[in-house]
């Protein structure tokens, strides 16, 4: 709210919260109702603290009392935290409403009071209330006015008796729901509440074939012929359609819903939230079992990709294995080689070193002579 728009004989007064009865701290302004702060807390890598003060201070003042006093500069202040409070209307149905509701879930049978019985509650349950009553007349038909909003009324006499109507609240609520999802919800709640709820998984097949190519060998001296097979692997992927889509009623119910929740939470009492849900479970029925069906298909996904992550882990221990097996022959074969090496006798070795080029070989003075004719 702008300080403009503000009457002379705004205040701060701390009234008990609706949703959880701890003392919080509202705006009051006799023209313009209750506010609400919201605060928001400053980054931690920015400014950590506000300096305020106003356009028209001059140099001569900021020089005159930076002497007198250090916490101020000039005409302004400096306050330590920056923490920003914003000051944003809330419904006088809300802060009235721990006076109209039971004290319990358990209570269901409410009775007719007079509007003054209200009064009395709500001076008792602060000491704000009864002074902003006593000292503002004004407040007292704008508490009534929403009072007839919510309540059932019966005529005693000349005087109106009101009790609290579940029906009438639930309409009040689903109206601010209403307005709350045509201005759109914050990005944030779109995309953890929304999105990711009404997500549908795909599921996809894994097809593996297998196919057998022959290669032959040409043929040797010996007329052997050696045939090596070799096993190939492909793996397919078959994308299937979603099994489920998404009726177009089903996203508004969401959202719906998410308002409805965030209104509840914050600012109804909890013995009006528990009473409340029987009467929201009908509307919400379509919306319950299309949620039932997306969260069995995902655990379904869940459970075909744990089996694949399976079938993955064991055909990757069995090619493993088989590269094991490998590295151990030729382990072996080089072990054997260097056994075969050791055995060999010095002289063999020093003959291995003679070089060799130019002499012809022993076998060659052994060849068979062609008869003389």
């Amino acid at each position: 709210m702008h300080r403009k728009n503000a009457s002379q004989d705004v205040r701060i007064v701390t009234l008990d919260n609706p949703a959880n009865e701890t003392p919080s701290r509202y705006l009051f302004c006799p023209e313009r109702g209750f506010y609400e702060f919201t605060r928001i807390a400053a980054p931690k890598k920015d400014c950590r603290s506000w300096l305020i003060t106003s356009n028209d201070s001059t140099t001569q003042e900021q020089e005159e009392k930076e002497d007198t006093d250090a916490s101020r500069i000039g005409s302004g202040y400096v306050a330590k935290s920056a923490d920003l409070f914003i000051a944003t209307p809330i419904d006088l149905l809300f802060l009235i409403l721990p006076a109209l509701a039971p004290k319990t879930a358990k209570d269901t049978k409410q009775h007719f009071l007079a509007f003054d019985d209200y009064l009395d509650t709500l001076s008792s349950s602060s000491p704000h209330w009864k002074a902003l009553l006593s000292q503002h007349a004004s407040l007292k038909s704008m508490l009534e006015n929403r009072i007839r909003f919510i309540c059932d009324t019966v005529d005693a006499g000349d005087e109106t008796m009101y009790r609290i109507s579940l029906p009438k609240l639930l309409e009040v609520l689903v109206a601010k729901a209403e307005r709350m999802i045509q201005r759109g919800l914050p990005a944030s709640l779109e995309e953890k509440f929304i999105k990711t709820a009404l997500d549908i998984p795909v599921m996809n097949i894994k097809r593996e074939e297998s196919t057998l190519s022959a290669v032959s060998t040409s043929n040797t001296e010996t007329l052997e012929s050696e045939t090596t097979t070799t096993t190939t692997t492909t793996t397919q992927e078959d994308p299937v359609t979603p099994a489920l889509t998404t009726p177009p009623e089903i996203p508004h119910l969401l959202r719906l819903r998410t308002s409805l929740t965030y209104l509840t939470s914050s600012y109804l009492p909890p013995s009006l939230t528990s009473l409340l849900t029987p009467l929201l479970t009908p509307r919400f029925t379509p919306l319950t079992a299309h949620l039932s069906t997306i969260a069995a298909l995902k655990a379904e996904a869940a459970a075909l990709r744990s089996i694949t992550d399976n079938v993955s882990r064991k055909r990757a221990v069995l090619e493993d294995d088989d590269k094991m097996a490998e590295r151990e022959e030729k382990k072996r074969k080089k072990e054997e080689e260097d056994k075969k090496k050791k055995m060999e006798g010095r002289g063999i070795k020093q003959l291995k070193k003679v070089d060799t080029s130019g002499m012809r070989k022993m076998s060659s003075f052994f060849t068979k002579v062609d008869k003389k004719k």
